[in-house]
């Protein structure tokens, strides 16, 4: 099975169509949006992707959150570059929920072990690694990964594989910290035996490898993902929209 990774998440299809409320004055300027079980219920969407909704609106200057009051529709307009913006971080949540990672390992490793060389990182510094599968039934596993996480945000390793979350997403909830940028690397290579195997490949097999690094406030890694893809599981599409 192809599975196109990039296809528009679907927090990004809530907020598209919050906006066009907002713009048809379903929502008005000045008014309070509903509740979030309200808005849950209306839109049939779990609180994890409404609450990505609405920081994506937030963000777009069309909303606002004041605690104990609500969330308050104050514009109806989007600044020009914000498409940019929307698009500068890759979003996996579609991907996220329509598949199910399977943890095949996990341990504690140094950064100078890692497969990839995580950037601004001392090499005695300790990530947890764990290695899994991601798959769209049980029977076809569509990657294999490495995922390495900063040991101080272990806490989400018991959430993996059982919230149907982005685990940036989840170091985010969880922490309060904030993703200001990934950094992505793609190359084709001859696929490790040991992921050939949980891929159910022959040996060297060829395949497509994505490399992330996700970056905080602070402009330090606190995620790094290693995904390898055979290729004929696997479509890769991305879209470039030039600002005005």
């Amino acid at each position: 099975m192809i599975f196109n990774e990039f296809q528009k998440p679907r927090y990004v299809v809530l907020a598209e169509s919050i906006m066009g409320l907002i713009q048809n004055d379903y929502f008005p300027i000045s008014s309070l949006l509903p509740t979030e079980p309200e808005l849950c219920e209306k839109f049939n969407v779990s609180r994890y992707t409404l609450r990505e909704s609405m920081k994506l609106l937030r963000e777009m200057g069309l909303i606002q959150s004041r605690q104990g009051y609500g969330i308050t529709v104050v514009a109806k307009e989007v600044k020009n570059y914000y498409q940019m913006t929307m698009d500068a971080i890759p979003d996996l949540w579609e991907f996220v929920e329509n598949s199910k990672l399977n943890i095949v390992n996990k341990g504690k490793i140094f950064a100078g072990e890692t497969l990839a060389k995580l950037p601004n990182v001392q090499n005695n510094d300790e990530w947890i690694v764990i290695e899994a599968t991601r798959e769209i039934d049980s029977v076809t596993p569509i990657a294999w990964k490495h995922i390495y996480i900063k040991a101080k945000y272990k806490n989400v390793i018991k959430k993996l594989g059982k919230d149907k979350v982005p685990i940036y997403s989840m170091i985010e909830n969880e922490f309060g910290i904030k993703t200001i940028r990934v950094q992505q690397e793609m190359s084709a290579l001859t696929i490790p035996n040991s992921a050939a195997d949980s891929l159910h490949l022959e040996k060297n097999s060829i395949g497509f490898q994505i490399t992330r690094y996700y970056y905080d406030e602070s402009n330090q890694v606190f995620l790094t993902t290693v995904s390898i893809y055979p290729p004929n599981r696997f479509n890769y599409k991305t879209e470039l929209v030039l600002s005005s």
